[in-house]
């Protein structure tokens, strides 16, 4: 047994408690069960728990709710020393119930075990043990000397109530401080017989906690009705939108002929404007192609023009150098 909480063991335990059934009961000197007892259910449906009064059909059921931690109102004990079975022994000091359930299909188990410590002459106190089954080591059934704990593999552990509720209710489905939502007392059966129809299937549906169908299925029936109004209404509209469609028929064939002339024309002007930039492009190609042209010309008129200068200032410059030349012939033949 270990009692430190221990992650692994909670996944284990919420792993083996998948789709469980209730499979034995092993009472151990409670209320008016002396020693052992063993209690087996093999239907996988309803059981039914019947015999004459006094065989202890109450008890059963009393110490069902004592395993899961239910109130002790509910097991009509004052006390834990009152659960405890002391016939024929003077220290009996102790009891225990444990709840052995077993998965509808597969082998995963789960037991949960409540203790009663209850000395004569000290307090009393109340210990919760669980363990939960997933190695799959599990044959088809549970023998005798194996209960309360099915697997001699998997630990059993020590728990907090709190803990147990949780457990209980995620896996189970099963709120132990609602103790009236999965048991009926005895004393309960007589004003449950005199309820309506209407009252009795409400008690049903609660106790079954199938309550929440109905009202899903009344809430789906009303978002129906609804949406066959909105459906019928959306018609409506349609049937309206057709029928003015209909009598604006000719002006709408008009638009439709005018958008299709505009979305031409805007086509037309497209191509136009676009064969217009085409033209300007080649005429300012061409434009460019004289301006290079008239600059080659121009540049060489220039060259052509310096060339003639540089020519007749030479003419000169020789025509300067013969009429000096002459002039000092002449002087020479003066002389």
């Amino acid at each position: 047994m270990v009692e430190p909480r221990d992650e692994d063991a909670d996944a284990a335990l919420a792993a083996s408690a998948a789709g469980l059934a209730l499979h034995a009961v092993v009472l151990d000197d409670f209320k008016s069960y002396s020693g052992r007892v063993v209690a087996e259910f093999n239907s996988r449906g309803i059981i039914a728990i019947v015999g004459p009064n006094g065989a202890g059909k109450s008890c059963l059921v009393e110490g069902i709710c004592f395993a899961l931690g239910l109130d002790l109102r509910s097991m009509r004990a004052q006390n834990l020393k009152a659960l405890v079975n002391r016939t024929g022994r003077d220290d009996g000091v102790a009891c225990a119930v444990s709840c052995v359930f077993r998965a509808r299909s597969g082998a995963g188990a789960l037991c949960v075990q409540r203790r009663a410590i209850a000395p004569a002459d000290g307090p009393a106190r109340s210990e919760f043990r669980v363990q939960g089954c997933s190695c799959g080591g599990l044959g088809p059934g549970v023998e005798h000397d194996q209960l309360p704990w099915p697997c001699d593999q998997c630990e059993v552990r020590v728990a907090r109530r709190s803990e147990l509720k949780a457990l209980l209710l995620r896996e189970l489905q099963l709120d132990v401080d609602r103790p009236d939502t999965f048991v009926v007392q005895q004393s309960a059966c007589a004003s449950i017989a005199q309820q309506t129809p209407l009252e009795l299937l409400c008690f049903i549906e609660d106790f079954a906690r199938t309550a929440h169908l109905r009202r899903g299925v009344e809430a789906e029936a009303a978002t129906v009705g609804r949406l066959r109004a909105s459906l019928a209404a959306l018609g409506a509209s349609l049937s309206r939108a057709c029928a003015e469609r209909t009598r604006r028929s000719p002006a709408l064939d008009a638009a439709e002929e005018l958008e299709a002339c505009r979305l031409r024309l805007e086509a037309a002007k497209g191509a136009h404007l676009r064969l217009e930039i085409h033209h300007l492009s080649r005429a300012a190609a061409r434009h460019e192609q004289a301006k290079a042209a008239l600059h080659t010309a121009l540049e060489a008129a220039r060259g052509a023009l310096q060339a003639s200068r540089a020519r007749e200032k030479e003419a000169a410059e020789a025509a300067e150098a013969a009429a000096e030349a002459v002039s000092a012939g002449g002087g020479r033949a003066e002389e």
